[in-house]
């Protein structure tokens, strides 16, 4: 049984279990060229370390390239503008259109970013349009037109053990049929192929020379070498380690394993202490969608077995107001959600055919 940290990490080596320092990490990245970091995205923690890890590399003399799984490739002049120096926060959020490419709250990677303006960095933008991962996810890649599928990187979709390690993720989180799952499969499949592409293409190029690449990614595109890292070195035969980073919580000894493989979960874990309660905000379970045009905020997708899936929300449903407050950026629904606070009943009016509902939806208690 692993133990919660008695301080705010520990760090192990894999598989053997030994606890190492943040130094002796550090000195054993020293040689590797390609290090990814899978992380949970609404873990502010987990960003810290992220920060810890690129001043670690750039204290040992490495040119270091931060890669990250929140930007699309097609933002690259952007964060280039962005890494010089170019842009306020507020022009950043605005062009890169954080709150419905990301969506995440900024606040937790906000030290990440000012990290690679101040050194300054290059930060690459590793992933493919949603729109198109989200079009997969829908219709399946044989329901796309002849113009999306020539977008597709080369596809593996033969990786019988990642087969089953998504097939487990998706049977606690969507439930959902065999023929919902190969959609989602395919969804996975494309979103780790395209980020490594991306992250090849930019090692074997002049601007890639000489540097050490950080990847910030999901810890699912990371955990079991499954996602990105096995991915990338089919294309590149270039050695990689990976760090998976962890919230201690009971039980955590089942997401240490995956059927069907002995690999490790990556060559380190690193094991944080749980979030303080006031830490972790309340969601409904909504991908949402901003317009321009009309301006407002719509339900792309409803989470199985959310709150908002509960409450009766569907997909096409446009906010108007969360508890009397008017609605229309994706941060509004965050400031009211957590100003609610877990476990209470949030009043919300949508437009849904045209006609205005009121709906009610519970949050949960907040998890121990």
């Amino acid at each position: 049984m692993m133990n919660q940290p008695i301080g705010e990490e520990e760090i192990f080596i894999l598989p053997e279990g030994d606890k190492i320092s943040f130094g002796e990490l550090i000195d054993d990245l020293n040689t590797t060229r390609v290090i990814f970091v899978g992380e949970t995205h609404d873990r502010i923690e987990h960003h810290q370390i992220q920060v810890n890890v690129v001043q670690g590399l750039l204290r040992n003399g490495k040119e270091v390239v931060v890669a990250m799984e929140m930007f699309e490739r097609s933002q690259q002049p952007i964060l280039d503008r962005w890494s010089q120096g170019l842009l306020t926060e507020e022009e950043f959020l605005n062009e890169v259109k954080w709150e419905t490419t990301w969506g995440m709250d900024y606040n937790l990677y906000r030290g990440i970013l000012d990290e690679i303006r101040d050194r300054p960095l290059k930060v690459l933008g590793l992933n493919i349009e949603r729109d198109l991962v989200r079009k997969v996810a829908q219709h399946g890649m044989d329901g796309l037109s002849h113009e999306d599928k020539e977008k597709f990187p080369g596809m593996d979709l033969t990786d019988r053990q990642h087969r089953r390690y998504i097939a487990s993720i998706y049977k606690s989180h969507h439930g959902g049929s065999a023929k919902d799952f190969e959609k989602f499969y395919e969804a996975q499949c494309l979103w780790d192929e395209a980020m490594a592409e991306t992250l090849s293409q930019f090692l074997q190029s002049p601007g890639g020379k000489g540097k050490t690449v950080l990847v910030f990614a999901g810890s699912g595109h990371v955990a079991f070498d499954f996602g990105i890292p096995k991915r990338f070195y089919r294309r590149t035969s270039i050695p990689y380690k990976t760090i998976v980073l962890k919230e201690w919580r009971k039980k955590i000894e089942d997401e240490l394993t995956s059927a069907g493989t002995s690999s490790p979960l990556g060559n380190f874990l690193w094991i944080t202490k749980p979030a303080p309660p006031e830490k972790k905000r309340p969601r409904m379970g909504v991908v949402l969608k901003e317009k321009e045009h009309p301006k407002g905020l719509w339900i792309e997708k409803v989470i199985s077995e959310s709150p908002a899936e509960k409450a009766g929300l569907l997909p096409g449903d446009q906010f108007i107001t969360v508890e009397g407050k008017e609605i229309t950026k994706v941060k509004d629904i965050h400031d009211a959600l957590s100003e609610k606070g877990w476990g209470k009943d949030v009043n919300v009016t949508i437009i849904r055919d045209g006609l205005k509902k009121e709906i009610t939806v519970i949050l949960p208690p907040l998890e121990e």
